[in-house]
């Protein structure tokens, strides 16, 4: 069977007030002309009130006049003017950095996805790295800090070249085909380059065999791939594939049209000093990658918290 060789390289309203309502001037007074001439107190023989009524709502302002000769009644309607902007609004389910990490890759590639949990960190807090590139594939890095930091703050530097402190990378690859998709996967697959023997696993049947890098243990679980590799080195890696083995029989991943699940243990100097790992798969025209260091489940836990990104 084909062996992942090595991880992919990710890539990861205003509203104005009411116009000012002018009210309509009211009808004239109505008025009544006495024969003879009007003392400097008027008689008061017509008279005439007027009331007028105005409302700051969008409700129309009316204007009455009352009179024994006439009334009239005049309606002017308010204006309102609304603006809006189209944004993405954050779904709430996910960590506030998540959120903050993706809406610097605006506009969103297509099919993006993300964790909706946090790895475990006994760090002050995590910050991320967000990058996009050219063909629309993106990555996000979470990284252990002391305290919060922006999205790609210069101060992320120290923490970010410091292994230790690498929580793991997110990413996803929009290709143009599931046929494009499955050559994606199937580019970083080796065969064995020996013969394979059977091995039992907690839940699983598994095989060993020599390939070009080391030893390794492979199985298949559903539409995965599984291996775990002694890279460089020279003993099967079994207890790493039994706690691989343990933890699949207990949980699920992404839903996905193929996937691979590949533990690359440290057998020689070339393969550095800790553990990673690394989870790939496809559905769509999109494939997905979640990786990280130090321990042999790392990349797994971060890859069944993955949702589709903003959430429904």
């Amino acid at each position: 069977m084909a062996f992942l060789a090595a991880g992919l390289s990710g890539c990861g309203g205003g509203r104005h007030s009411p116009e000012a309502v002018t009210p309509t001037s009211p009808a004239p007074r109505a008025t009544t002309t006495p024969a003879t001439a009007v003392p400097a107190t008027p008689a008061a023989t017509t008279t005439t009130r007027v009331v007028t009524t105005t409302t700051s709502t969008t409700t129309p302002t009316t204007t009455s006049s009352t009179s024994t000769t006439s009334s009239t009644t005049t309606t002017a309607a308010s204006t309102t003017t609304t603006s809006s902007t189209s944004t993405t609004t954050a779904p709430s389910r996910f960590p506030p950095i998540v959120n903050q990490a993706m809406e610097a890759l605006q506009p969103p590639p297509s099919g993006m996805e993300a964790p909706a949990t946090l790895p475990a960190t006994t760090a002050g807090a995590i910050s991320a790295e967000a990058n996009k590139s050219l063909d629309g594939s993106y990555s996000v890095t979470l990284i252990a800090t002391p305290k919060p930091e922006p999205v790609n703050s210069p101060d992320l530097g120290p923490a970010a070249a410091n292994p230790s402190s690498d929580l793991g990378t997110f990413s996803t690859t929009p290709v143009d085909s599931t046929k494009a998709a499955a050559s994606y996967l199937g580019s970083a697959l080796t065969g064995c380059a020996g013969p394979q023997k059977p091995l039992s696993l907690p839940g699983t049947a598994a095989t060993t065999c020599s390939t070009a890098q080391g030893p390794a243990v492979g199985w298949n679980t559903g539409t995965w791939k599984v291996q775990v590799l002694d890279q460089g080195g020279t003993a099967t890696p079994t207890p790493q594939a039994a706690k691989l083995a343990s933890w699949l029989a207990g949980h699920s991943l992404p839903q996905a049209t193929q996937g691979v699940v590949t533990v690359t243990v440290p057998g020689g100097p070339q393969a550095g000093t800790a553990v990673t790992s690394a989870v790939i798969w496809y559905a769509g025209h999109d494939v997905y990658q979640v990786s990280a260091p130090g321990r042999e489940l790392a990349a797994l836990d971060l890859a069944a918290a993955m949702e589709h990104w903003p959430g429904g």
